[in-house]
């Protein structure tokens, strides 16, 4: 069971990060349909062959759909909620090993797992709502622009992105577990995720690789919702959890 004290808590230590990311994030999915003309108008009178597909070329620009979804859940968001992730996740729990203040919290009456799910569910509920504000403000330029776009897919598959973040963001907070310093822990997990990214980059790999799966490809251009792949990252994700908590309730203070 959660801490409503410390989840507020929590809250209130990332508020800064909190508001850099939606800023960002916002600031990119106001700018992104108001490109989508300019862009494609731009892009259709160049010769892009040597570096970018044609084949990719037309079908982001078929449609607004098509081009929402490439630039917003298969690319900015997937990236920068990723990063925010771990901006999130590396203090969760080196902090208070860094800054010396895991006595005074374990001398609270918390259980040492209700710590951490308090701590984690409090930065799980920080990158939903970064994701969903921005989303919902790509959503509403869209429709001043008067843009169509397919709703009830497009949010879908921002859940699948989310999916995919909360498990980078478990991921960090083991590391900010296993390594006291919240910079150090950060990095080691953007070391981490950047090695664990690399089969995206291959075709052949890709289908394995976490950032390909949230990204919703297969979702997005067949119409199957990916069951298989969103069981996984829900597994992976819990596995994160069970081995954070595990190493947390073992740490000697």
């Amino acid at each position: 069971m959660l801490n409503a004290a410390l989840f507020i808590k929590e809250l209130m230590e990332n508020r800064i990060k909190f508001w850099i990311a939606l800023a960002i994030l916002s600031a990119l999915a106001i700018v992104i349909p108001l490109l989508y003309d300019l862009t494609g108008e731009i892009l259709r009178g160049m010769d892009l062959a040597p570096y970018v597909n044609p084949a990719e070329l037309a079908f982001i620009y078929a449609s607004y759909d098509n081009y929402a979804w490439s630039q917003w859940t298969a690319k900015n968001l997937t990236q920068l909620a990723s990063l925010t992730a771990i901006v999130l996740g590396m203090g969760t729990l080196a902090g208070e090993a860094s800054y010396g203040t895991a006595p005074f919290l374990l001398s609270k009456p918390l259980s040492r797992r209700q710590i951490y799910a308090t701590k984690a569910a409090a930065g799980l509920f920080l990158l939903a709502l970064a994701m969903g504000i921005s989303t919902l403000l790509l959503l509403f330029v869209s429709a001043l622009k008067g843009y169509t776009l397919q709703t009830g897919a497009f949010v879908v598959s921002v859940f699948l992105v989310f999916a995919g973040v909360a498990v980078v963001y478990l991921g960090t907070a083991l590391f900010s577990v296993l390594i006291p310093d919240p910079v150090k822990a950060g990095v080691a997990a953007a070391v981490f995720w950047g090695l664990a990214s690399l089969p995206g980059f291959s075709r052949g790999l890709a289908q394995y690789s976490l950032f390909y799966q949230m990204k919703g490809v297969r979702y997005w251009l067949h119409g199957a919702f990916p069951w298989p792949a969103l069981l996984l990252i829900l597994v992976a994700g819990y596995l994160f959890f069970a081995v954070g908590v595990y190493y947390w309730c073992k740490k000697d203070f």
